[in-house]
């Protein structure tokens, strides 16, 4: 189920839009939904890419600074050039199913995905977030690593040893909360 104010926020893009949609989603709203974390957030972190016909609709209605925004207090964050993500992502998309929207789509990347997708921002929450993801799903750091070599460094912004050098910190912390809950 989806909490509010994201229903009703959902629901009003839902309603004012005419042709189907598809968020991938990979913030916290991601999380909260599909692994129920508890942190609030105030946007939805969706592949620019994936809205890119309907970015300038969407974006007016439901951004940052939107009516929509306004009287929700969230806004929908269509996320573009700082994003790198995995390259096939898309492949491991989960499906949000039970949804009342007839052209919202909703998908959550899977969460080796999403902590991949994370690794370019590197904000303190997103740290928590990689805690969180390893102490309620079967993280396999080695998937990582792979994934990351093959799906995501050819991609990287700036030099490419300090994403992997932050990867290495974060699957030590993945293992550290492995051992603090054994």
């Amino acid at each position: 189920m989806i909490p509010e104010p994201w229903l009703s926020f959902l629901k009003e893009i839902d309603d004012s839009i005419e042709s189907e949609v598809s968020f991938h989603c990979f913030g916290g709203f991601a999380i909260t939904l599909q692994f129920g974390l508890t942190r609030e957030t105030s946007d939805i972190d969706v592949m620019a890419a994936v809205a890119r016909d309907q970015y300038k609709e969407l974006f007016d209605l439901a951004g940052k600074d939107s009516p929509l925004n306004e009287k929700h207090k969230v806004y929908l964050d269509l996320v573009g050039a700082i994003a790198v993500v995995p390259d096939d992502y898309q492949e491991r998309l989960i499906p949000i199913v039970s949804t009342p929207f007839k052209n919202v789509r909703l998908y959550v990347m899977e969460p080796h995905d999403i902590i991949l997708a994370k690794l370019g921002r590197d904000h303190p929450k997103d740290i928590q977030d990689v805690e969180y993801l390893a102490s309620v799903t079967e993280l396999d750091t080695r998937l990582l690593k792979d994934r990351y070599q093959t799906e995501l460094s050819h991609n990287v912004i700036g030099p490419p040893e300090r994403m992997a050098g932050r990867l290495e910190y974060w699957i030590g912390v993945i293992n550290e909360r492995r051992a603090s809950e054994a």
